[in-house]
């Protein structure tokens, strides 16, 4: 990055981080920040997916295999290939003293896993589900701001990360669903 993007991400960080804040968010962004940690959520999903698989069965299961490869994928390639190359500092490591809202993090920081992650659920359940693709975004959307609230990323390391996220969600999505196999929900009968 050049010194004055680096600059401008920085004093964009400061002013999410420090000024932009509020007590309603310092005590919920770091719970969406963390939710992979609380037990109670995967059981959330668990009963989710289950009833996701007996309500729409077939179809159901074929998005799910795609969400996870979507996931996957975009893990893989965020966290073992372009991670390592960029070795950003996250942060509180790179002396600028966040506000931290949730314990340290180790690792890189570019981009931010969580918001690769996301974005490439919420991009592939848009695929398949595109009259909710609003709501998947949004959802997305505030996991990778939590991020940057909470202190642990950039927001560059967000915004790529969500890029990165939609990108490979949505190719995975076309690759495996296609355009002819997309689960809309209940056709409307013609009167």
């Amino acid at each position: 990055m050049t010194n004055w993007l680096l600059s401008f991400d920085r004093a964009l960080f400061h002013k999410i981080n420090r000024d932009w804040t509020a007590p309603f968010l310092d005590v919920t962004l770091p719970h969406v920040t963390d939710l992979h940690k609380n037990r109670w959520f995967f059981y959330t999903v668990a009963a989710a997916l289950a009833w996701w698989v007996w309500k729409g069965r077939k179809p159901a299961l074929k998005v799910i295999v795609v969400l996870g490869l979507a996931v996957g994928l975009t893990d893989f390639v965020n966290h073992r290939l372009v991670k390592p190359v960029i070795h950003r500092p996250r942060p509180e490591k790179a002396g600028i003293l966040p506000v931290l809202r949730t314990p340290s993090h180790a690792g890189w920081s570019f981009p931010s896993n969580h918001a690769a992650n996301v974005g490439a659920a919420a991009s592939a359940l848009s695929y398949a589900y595109p009259v909710y693709a609003p709501a998947f975004i949004l959802s997305a959307a505030v996991v990778a701001y939590s991020r940057v609230y909470c202190g642990v990323h950039y927001p560059a390391d967000v915004l790529v990360g969500l890029l990165l996220g939609l990108f490979l969600g949505r190719l995975v999505a076309f690759l495996l669903l296609g355009s002819d196999n997309i689960p809309k929900g209940k056709k409307k009968r013609k009167n």
